[in-house]
């Protein structure tokens, strides 16, 4: 979409597919060429197999070069939202060159994953019954996208600061690429929050101009985002107020006008 300095912005899950960020994150096409691709598995990639050697970290950030590659950009500013962040800070750590600018979009860095997760326990305990019960569906079960997409619901509702700007998120899932990614987010899950390779001194050593965003209402607690920031060497922390997980549906003005002013600067 648009023209002009190339963006790629990388979707969270891992499982979910580029649709939750639209059209809301299409307003960085107004000043750039933005490219939105749905991770192995997801979405529309689902051709290949879903197993552990195919769906890994790596494989994920072998994909983002190759996208690269493909366009033939020769830098790239790189936008990860949620897991997305955490994909394209593994991206930086490998291909630093290629990297023109880094946004970590309501991003948890591998040295905060515990207390994301205590957060998000603590958060959604109040709905355990109804998603043990969703979970143990039929429906569920056979990967119906409706379900699934109750599932999203269901837990996304404590990531926002104001629960009805749910009704904005954009949960339309592709029927076959529903299924696949409940699979991939199975697969991942243990790389990400079981198996974790803490980045902190790799992401020391980055020399990338870097934004992070975070809400003051974020799953993610405030320090995670400040550690992340005060390891990443040179980076800008901004916390939006009276927002959660999905700024660009919670507070999409000032959203937008931080990001542009960022990514408007030459580095």
């Amino acid at each position: 979409m648009g023209q002009g300095d190339p963006v790629i912005v990388i979707h969270g899950g891992p499982g979910m597919d580029q649709g939750y960020l639209l059209p809301g994150m299409a307003a960085l096409a107004k000043k750039h060429q933005v490219v939105f691709y749905d991770q192995l598995g997801c979405g529309r990639s689902t051709a290949t197999v879903i197993d552990e050697s195919h769906i890994t970290i790596n494989s994920f950030v072998e994909d983002i070069e190759t996208l690269r590659k493909a366009l033939k950009f020769e830098k790239v500013t790189i936008v990860g939202h949620s897991w997305g962040g955490m994909l394209a800070m593994h991206y930086a750590v490998k291909y630093p060159k290629n990297i023109k600018k880094l946004v970590l979009m309501n991003t948890v860095a591998s040295s905060s994953i515990r207390d994301f997760l205590e957060e998000v326990e603590k958060r959604t305990q109040p709905s355990a019954d109804e998603f043990e019960k969703l979970k143990a569906s039929q429906e569920f079960i056979d990967s119906d996208p409706l379900a699934i997409a109750q599932y999203y619901r269901l837990f996304f509702q404590y990531y926002f600061y104001n629960p009805a700007g749910l009704e904005k998120l954009n949960l339309q899932l592709d029927p076959k690429g529903a299924a696949t990614g409940m699979k991939v987010a199975k697969i991942l899950e243990e790389s990400i929050f079981v198996k974790y390779t803490d980045q902190h001194d790799d992401l020391q050593k980055l020399k990338i101009p870097t934004l992070i965003i975070g809400g003051d209402s974020d799953v993610i607690p405030f320090s995670a985002s400040k550690n992340m920031a005060d390891v990443i060497k040179g980076s800008k922390l901004v916390v939006l107020k009276n927002c959660g997980h999905f700024p660009y549906i919670e507070q999409p003005i000032e959203w937008l006008e931080i990001m542009e002013e960022f990514l408007g600067k030459r580095s």
